[in-house]
């Protein structure tokens, strides 16, 4: 990943460009979820050989403050290897700026249902002429933080190496997922299938328990609108993202998945010490049955 780092950790990295190879060379980007508002294990996460950081301001109660704070421990940890891309909880130009002021290499923008939010979200992540991106004055420091490549500006770089990605999450958003992914200025389509199941009145448990991607999804509904999704990501050469597992990740890539993530710092946490408590258990009371 060291091809997309900016000349400056304190810029975004070019998550344009990583997606671009990433669909050219049919290989996703591998991410890892952040749920667990901590610098402190942001820190270990970075350290980590993931792609990506999913920064999941949406469902996590971040201040402004301690996103900026985990986007740049994201950049500075990982030495620009691991690229930070943030969900935000709103639509609003505030986050979005935010988000790309601490250094975010794209926006996630969620619960995205037609192309007017889209163009909007855009032209907040986006310098003019691009956009209406407010210039941030306390970011740029001359000849410290504003270094371009000669010929550019700090204002070009970042308007190349930020990706927009719209979130599609409902029935009305599937409907209008053509006129979506047409809006210029995105990067990629994220899917969000456990609440676009929902919105289609269609279960995301299986045995009483959450499951993101199971294989019993086969309600014909469900396929239909697989098959939209793929179609689509096909015909307009739209990378998707979206959460993966074990059990789906091929699938996943075949559809035109190219940045996925199956792990998080919080998933991680309560598995993993679980997992090692249960077997630490076991080896302990086999030994228990031992002579002394």
């Amino acid at each position: 990943m060291d091809a997309y780092r900016a000349i400056k950790l304190r810029q975004s990295s070019n998550l344009q460009q990583a997606l671009k190879d990433a669909t050219h060379n049919h290989t996703p980007l591998i991410g890892v979820g952040i749920g667990v508002p901590s610098v402190a294990s942001t820190k270990l996460v970075a350290f980590t050989t993931a792609d990506w950081a999913w920064i999941d301001a949406e469902h996590t109660p971040l201040s402004p403050t301690l996103l900026s704070d985990l986007v740049q421990t994201i950049n500075y940890y990982s030495e620009g290897k691991m690229l930070p891309v943030v969900r935000v909880p709103t639509h609003t130009h505030e986050w979005i700026a935010w988000a790309l002021d601490a250094g975010a290499a794209g926006v996630i923008l969620p619960h995205i249902e037609t192309a007017e939010q889209v163009r909007a979200a855009v032209a907040a992540a986006k310098f003019p002429p691009q956009g209406n991106r407010s210039f941030p004055p306390f970011i740029a420091l001359p000849g410290l933080t504003d270094l371009a490549p000669e010929g550019k500006t700090w204002l070009d770089v970042a308007n190349e190496h930020v990706a927009v990605i719209p979130q599609v999450e409902s029935q009305l958003g599937l409907d209008n997922l053509e006129e979506i992914m047409q809006v210029e200025g995105i990067s990629a389509v994220m899917i969000g299938k456990g609440d676009l199941r929902l919105d289609m009145a269609l279960p995301i448990t299986e045995n009483g328990a959450i499951s993101l991607g199971s294989k019993s999804w086969a309600e014909p509904a469900w396929v239909a609108a697989e098959e939209r999704i793929r179609t689509l990501a096909a015909n307009y050469r739209m990378p998707l993202v979206g959460v993966c597992n074990d059990g789906n990740v091929a699938q996943m890539v075949s559809d035109g998945y190219r940045m996925v993530f199956g792990a998080s710092d919080f998933h991680a946490l309560g598995m993993g010490i679980t997992m090692i408590v249960e077997a630490t258990r076991k080896l302990a009371t086999e030994a228990a049955k031992l002579p002394n």
